[in-house]
């Protein structure tokens, strides 16, 4: 993996909870595809932003790697010259004050019924050469969350991508599916204390909205009770949500219809998807889009892009973002995206 992002080369590397590690390069320069994504012609690891609008990747298993063949001639490899990619130009006012009044408009304008729930992200970057300590890093991140789904994504003159995300988004195996509903965030408790209702009903919220979305699609749809679930320090409250689909239906419209899902965006979707593109401030890129491997169009699993880095040789960008209702509490909602940001900063540490 090293030598691939010496020789600006496109690769994948991931691992799903309980898994080995899976990694595959493709050898030839990278090409942006226009949305919507077709998983019929998607083979190979797809990366997708958060923006409906934007171009996604899909990195081609040239070369496919697992933990039982890692025989790779490293020195037959091409090398394609690019102009190297820079850390995200962070527009939006990054602190405290400025982070706050943006919810407290968000709060009334829900008050007002405009929308009942919007999830407004902000970005940080850490100056440094990150790009060619990603292995290390992914290491660390494979250690520090051995449930979530840790990737790593090469885009070469874009920036290298790396996630530990506890979110679903879609998984397909024939004729039966898989996705989660996933929100509420708080620091790791042990003492059992009861979840506030502020973070119970941001997942209903988003419980109501997938099951919602599914319905269409999917027969035999079955929702399991909320559970806690750990994300490293942090814990979420989940739902698992299986559903069946005949083998011969294609699952492109479903994709498009669940994402982005209210855990990145909020809902109603188009009223909450342009609050953020108006006040949030900055191009999220693939941050809350998502990604993951395609076999074929009936066998794939996707996950949110959460827990999420941009690595380049000039930085490390960092993600994180929160659900607002109308029961949220501006400095608190700030405290919770700081609190995520440097969860991920220690794994950039040398420490």
């Amino acid at each position: 993996m090293q030598t691939c992002i010496e020789r600006n080369l496109p690769f994948f590397c991931y691992r799903k909870p309980g898994s080995s590690v899976k990694a595959g390069i493709q050898t030839t320069p990278l090409q942006p595809q226009a949305q919507p994504v077709s998983l019929s012609d998607s083979k190979g690891f797809i990366v997708v932003p958060f923006k409906n609008d934007a171009p996604y990747y899909l990195i081609k298993e040239d070369i496919a790697i697992n933990t039982a063949n890692c025989d790779v001639d490293v020195k037959a490899l091409p090398h394609h010259h690019l102009k190297k990619a820079k850390a995200q130009a962070v527009k939006t006012v990054n602190d405290r004050v400025a982070y706050c009044k943006k919810i407290e408009q968000a709060i009334q304008k829900i008050k007002d019924g405009k929308f009942s729930k919007v999830v407004f992200s902000h970005p940080e970057v850490m100056e440094g050469n990150y790009i060619y300590e990603a292995t290390t890093i992914f290491q660390k991140l494979l250690a520090a969350y051995p449930q979530a789904y840790v990737a790593m994504a090469n885009l070469p003159g874009i920036g290298l991508w790396m996630c530990a995300t506890p979110e679903l988004l879609l998984s397909r195996d024939g004729q039966d599916l898989q996705t989660i509903a996933l929100a509420g965030t708080r620091s790791l408790c042990v003492d059992g204390t009861p979840w506030d209702e502020k973070n119970k009903e941001e997942q209903q919220i988003v419980e109501r909205y997938v099951v919602n979305t599914l319905q269409p699609y999917c027969t035999s749809i079955n929702v399991t009770p909320v559970t806690t679930t750990k994300a490293g320090h942090l814990e979420h409250l989940l739902t698992r949500i299986g559903m069946k689909m005949p083998v011969e239906q294609k699952a492109d419209a479903l994709l498009q219809s669940l994402h982005p899902t209210p855990a990145v965006c909020g809902t109603p979707k188009d009223n909450s998807y342009n609050e953020i593109a108006e006040q949030e401030g900055y191009d999220r890129e693939f941050y809350s889009g998502y990604l993951g491997h395609i076999t074929d169009a009936t066998h794939f699993a996707l996950y949110v892009n959460l827990r999420c880095m941009k690595l380049t040789a000039t930085g490390a960008t960092l993600y994180a973002g929160g659900g607002i209702t109308a029961d949220s509490v501006p400095v608190t909602e700030w405290e919770e995206t700081k609190m995520k940001i440097e969860t991920l900063k220690r794994f950039l540490t040398s420490e």
